[in-house]
């Protein structure tokens, strides 16, 4: 790397309020330390972050500026679809790893700019993981008697996309987050959804109200910073949903036309919406990938 890149100046880590705390340095080019062997619970400020991909190719990328890692744990929400309200099973947990590159992307938001990272999955763990709860869905009994709910499991249908974590409190998405709902129920076969990963629901959520913020510093004397965004509300009332697939206890999609008839599927933006309520996310971040592994190394329980 010429000295050019070297001088390269520090930039700021999410804005104004990681700025207080730290700045970060532009990455140097150093090789990653061994990561954190996945399963590995790490102590505060980095609890849950075993699987950040430190290792990837997007992370290790010699022209990133910033790196980091995410968790985030949603405690509750729904979908309305149609007409009627789907429970998300909670806590649905997030995990993904984000750099900055030195193309440094930014979007307008509130008067200011802010940073849009890109993302990679985890590494020995999923990038989303929610638990099956069951959905009220009195409709049922009008094609199968007696049949008046059934289970709904939240997957993920691809990586998150266009991160966006200083638009806080405002109506700009904070992500897109490509998913597909797994129907469940003995008459349905065991392959029911709605959206798949090549038509996945897309979830372009925002956070309107501004939720508390928080700032830690490493606690080993690294440069890394962890942003805690407390107790988020995040919509989408845009959301469009594909036509089920593969629905039917032969899974040839024989019952399909049965969820379409239910929920009035596909359905285009406006009759939908998506609400996480409850949402707790953490950002450790850093100018170096050195430092970031170090400080995760070092964070081990």
């Amino acid at each position: 790397m010429d000295n050019a890149t070297n001088r390269r100046p520090r930039r700021r880590v999410l804005g104004r309020a990681a700025a207080a705390v730290a700045g970060c340095a532009a990455l140097l080019g150093l090789q990653a330390t061994p990561a954190p062997a996945a399963g590995t619970q790490l102590a505060a400020p980095y609890q849950n972050m075993d699987t950040c991909p430190t290792a990837s190719p997007l992370l290790t990328a010699a022209d990133n500026l910033q790196v980091g890692c995410v968790h985030s744990e949603v405690g509750g929400g729904t979908f309305r679809i149609g007409d009627y309200s789907v429970p998300i099973g909670a806590p649905m947990k997030l995990n993904w790893g984000i750099r900055w590159s030195s193309a440094a992307p930014t979007v307008d938001v509130l008067g200011s700019t802010a940073n849009v990272y890109d993302t990679a999955n985890p590494v020995g763990g999923p990038l989303l993981d929610a638990p099956v709860t069951e959905a009220p869905l009195p409709g049922l009994a009008n094609f199968w008697p007696g049949v008046t709910s059934a289970d709904i499991k939240v997957e993920p249908a691809g990586p998150i996309r266009n991160f966006v974590p200083l638009a806080v409190g405002s109506d700009h998405p904070l992500f897109e987050m490509p998913i597909k709902l797994k129907v469940i129920h003995p008459l349905l076969g065991s392959h029911c959804y709605l959206g798949t990963d090549a038509k996945p629901i897309v979830l372009r959520a925002s956070s309107p109200a501004a939720p508390d913020m928080a700032v830690e510093v490493d606690p080993n004397g690294h440069e890394t910073v962890v942003i805690k965004i407390i107790d988020g509300t995040l919509s989408d009332s845009s959301v469009a949903i594909p036509g089920a697939s593969r629905c039917g206890l032969l899974g040839l999609g024989e019952s399909n036309w049965i969820v379409n008839s239910l929920f009035d599927l596909p359905a285009g933006p406006g009759g939908n919406a998506v609400t996480f309520t409850g949402v707790d996310t953490s950002i450790a971040i850093d100018g170096s990938l050195e430092s970031l592994t170090a400080a995760l190394n070092d964070a081990r329980g």
